[in-house]
């Protein structure tokens, strides 16, 4: 995901009253954020709600935004402390992939065999982040669909880098072995 270009620029136009600002901000991040969200949540109505309150937080709070983090990473601690508050409790439903499954495409367009071997793999991958607990299924989210770093991570979700990376590790390993079909260990 890519950073707002001069977002400290777009930050400080907003504080100094200029509304225009805020909707550069919230333009550049909102696909990001309900990306996130429906991820989290398996449903897009839900995460549509959950990404207004999202930017309707970021709206009260933007004038006292002091750029001790990046704008993107606070951005989406904010939406998953909107989507905490909805969840506290309870386990987020599966979250589809929908088409980025990170898998690699052909140069040409595929052929039958290729084609359904690749819609039985990116269902595997579907099942196996639906059955992994809600943390390690939003580090994963995090770090391969929004590309933050593990620091970014941690910010996000208020946890230690090490415990990001325990998550990372563990998620990583878990999707493997349920997606492939292995036993923990490796072994098929």
């Amino acid at each position: 995901m890519e950073s707002l270009p001069d977002e400290r620029r777009w930050v400080a136009r907003f504080q100094a009253g200029d509304s225009a600002a805020f909707e550069k901000i919230m333009r550049h991040y909102e696909p990001y954020v309900l990306g996130l969200l429906w991820r989290m949540t398996g449903d897009r109505a839900r995460a549509e709600d959950l990404c207004q309150e999202t930017f309707l937080r970021v709206l009260r709070g933007l004038h006292r935004f002091r750029g001790e983090s990046g704008l993107k990473t606070w951005i989406f601690r904010i939406a998953q402390n909107a989507a905490a508050d909805l969840f506290r409790g309870a386990d987020p439903q599966a979250e589809p992939l929908g088409d980025e499954t990170g898998l690699p495409t052909a140069s040409g367009p595929p052929g039958p065999a290729e084609s359904l071997e690749r819609e039985q793999l990116r269902a595997r991958v579907e099942r196996a982040m639906a059955s992994l607990p809600a943390l390690p299924k939003a580090v994963l989210h995090l770090f391969y669909w929004d590309e933050l770093t593990v620091a970014e991570i941690s910010s996000v979700l208020g946890l230690p880098e090490g415990t990001v990376k325990t998550h990372l590790f563990r998620g990583r390993r878990a999707l493997r072995e349920s997606a492939l079909g292995l036993s923990p260990g490796g072994a098929p």
